[in-house]
């Protein structure tokens, strides 16, 4: 099975920056806990809606060799020993999701950046993935493992009853979640979806029914993030991982990966969620909505962009947080 079928396995701010340990631009203070940067941001949603897409990862839990071999991985004796990686079960109809994901941070590896569920629970050495890149298998890699941001951690203390999350997987099927009691429930109305990963490097359609802020706390994220674009998804929701207040996406390999005659659009960021701006990929540069060529196709940190007028599906490298920039 090729990588980019493996990745449709995948359930798919204009805003105040602040950096609560450390920041990842000149003339902040940094400080490293365990070589992890840490910080937090705080973004105001509006009444109405807005893309969003998380800025951090959670810790690694482990950063070590493994050996590939089909569906399992294999680390060092006892490497995993302390760890609970498998998914959480939850009572019927209430489905499961996994918890943690791994990735390759081999830099001399051609799928530096690309990452896997771990899709059950593991040995003192090994574990099992549905989804690990046909390319690794008979490979070792450094992989690191971390849990998955989810919707739990979209601050649900700052949302209100009634606000909706949106969530497009790589077919165009919509996903609706709707916050209430401080939990998150399906379409259906079933309780008990705060489990759902938004994975590294998507994002979501956050509608809230009163302003508010949002607070999101993590680890900076230094390394690359192989992010699926599929040409049948209604909705390729993306963004860097980066906690910057604005970031350049011709400087985020964005028109390299997507190829000739595809488009990103921004939306409105007032609630009212409307196209505000569009950019086109030529020959490895981005055009504007005029078909000039520009250097520059600005988007807040955190805001999500919608990716779509797609030749093939393809992988989309974003670069890693630079430190100090």
């Amino acid at each position: 099975m090729s990588q980019l079928k493996m990745f449709k396995n995948m359930k798919k701010l204009n805003f105040a920056l602040t950096l609560l340990v450390a920041a990842v631009m000149s003339g902040n203070a940094a400080t490293e806990a365990t070589s992890q940067i840490v910080g937090y941001q705080k973004i105001p949603l509006p009444v109405g809606g807005k893309n969003l897409a998380p800025t951090f990862v959670k810790p690694d839990v482990y950063r070590g060799s493994a050996t590939i071999s089909g569906n399992t991985v294999t680390t060092s004796t006892g490497a995993l020993s302390s760890l609970t990686l498998g998914p959480t079960t939850f009572p019927v109809p209430v489905l499961n999701y996994p918890t943690y994901y791994a990735e390759v941070v081999s830099t001399e590896s051609p799928l530096y950046g690309y990452n896997f569920d771990i899709s059950s629970n593991n040995t003192g050495q090994s574990f099992s993935s549905a989804n690990i890149p046909s390319g690794l298998d008979g490979q070792t890699v450094q992989i690191a493992i971390r849990p998955h941001f989810t919707l739990s951690d979209l601050d649900t203390p700052s949302l209100g009853d009634g606000d909706v999350v949106n969530m497009y997987d790589s077919e165009g099927l919509v996903n609706t979640y709707y916050k209430l009691d401080s939990g998150w429930l399906d379409g259906n109305g079933t309780a008990g979806y705060g489990h759902v990963p938004i994975y590294p490097g998507t994002g979501v359609v956050i509608t809230a029914q009163a302003e508010t802020t949002l607070t999101l706390v993590g680890t900076v994220k230094t390394t690359p993030t192989a992010v699926p674009l599929f040409i049948s998804a209604y909705a390729n929701i993306v963004a860097p991982i980066n906690p910057s207040t604005n970031i350049n996406y011709v400087d985020q390999n964005w028109a390299s990966a997507v190829g000739d005659g595809a488009a990103f659009n921004v939306f409105t960021t007032d609630g009212t969620y409307v196209e505000s701006q569009t950019y086109y990929s030529l020959e490895g540069g981005i055009l504007d909505a005029n078909g000039s060529v520009t250097t520059s196709a600005v988007v807040a940190g955190g805001e999500a962009v919608v990716v779509g007028a797609l030749s093939n599906d393809t992988v989309w490298l974003i670069p890693g947080v630079v430190v100090g920039q």
